[in-house]
């Protein structure tokens, strides 16, 4: 861990650094597996060769030149319903890192990507495993574009494009562990309410009209983004209709 005024108190307290892997996500599924898991443990790669994304996407990521790394958890004090809630502290946690390095128009696209003005910068993909009512396990996979210069899709971005100079990664991943702690623990401490009005003030085109598609009856519509609800839902009102996605269930069109 680089110099910073970050203490660990379980968030990359253990680290495992691979020079390579497919999916840092799936080896963090592995060592929970194996019973080699720890709650805070940071499984990180500077090459990562199937990073996946929502969906089924894939992630792009040039090897060295960005953050490609996943956290595990045991939020054993949340109920199922209230899963969404880690969507928004790692969210909110990356909104925190970008902001602290001098972004500008750092929004979140629901459920769980990060944009800077137009474009995408980071990428979350999380995946729980619950027993009963509540949350046995978590893998919080996060991808920060930090130091790539090009990309193959048009609407991504990165950090050195953004500020115009290169950034230090281990230093960048210290910095984000530590407003992804803090964020954490807030969530313990019981404070979903705070999270959840934060995380609402940061959605990309909340408050505007924009067009949608619904997914469901495949059909394009022209509404507004009013927040989510418990589960994580996206609120979506019309002139005389409202909505509330799930996943998959709506597609931001413009």
């Amino acid at each position: 861990m680089h110099k910073d005024s970050f203490q660990p108190l379980f968030i990359g307290k253990d680290q495992v650094i691979l020079p390579s892997c497919h999916s840092t996500n799936e080896v963090a599924a592995d060592l929970l597996s194996a019973g080699k898991a720890t709650d805070g443990m940071v499984v990180i790669t500077d090459r990562q060769t199937k990073g996946r994304g929502q969906r089924g996407n894939s992630w792009e990521s040039e090897p060295f030149k960005n953050l490609t790394f996943s956290i595990i958890l045991t939020p054993k004090f949340l109920p199922v319903y209230c899963q969404f809630e880690l969507t928004k502290v790692t969210s909110l946690a990356l909104v925190d890192t970008l902001t602290e390095q001098g972004l500008k128009k750092v929004t979140i696209k629901w459920p769980n990507d990060v944009y800077c003005g137009p474009s995408k910068i980071a990428g979350i993909l999380i995946e729980n495993s619950v027993r009963t009512t509540s949350l046995e396990s978590t893998i919080v996979g996060i991808g920060l574009n930090v130091n790539q210069r090009a990309f193959q899709i048009d609407n991504a971005t990165s950090l050195v494009l953004e500020t115009g100079k290169e950034h230090d990664p281990p230093a960048l991943l210290t910095k984000l562990l530590r407003h992804f702690q803090n964020r954490y623990l807030r969530l313990q401490q019981g404070a979903d309410k705070a999270l959840g009005q934060q995380y609402e003030h940061h959605l990309l085109w909340r408050g505007e009209k924009h067009l949608f598609e619904n997914m469901i009856t495949k059909t394009v519509f022209t509404g507004t983004i009013m927040g989510t609800d418990q589960q994580g839902k996206l609120h979506i009102v019309t002139e005389n209709q409202e909505f509330y996605f799930d996943f998959k269930e709506v597609v931001f069109l413009e």
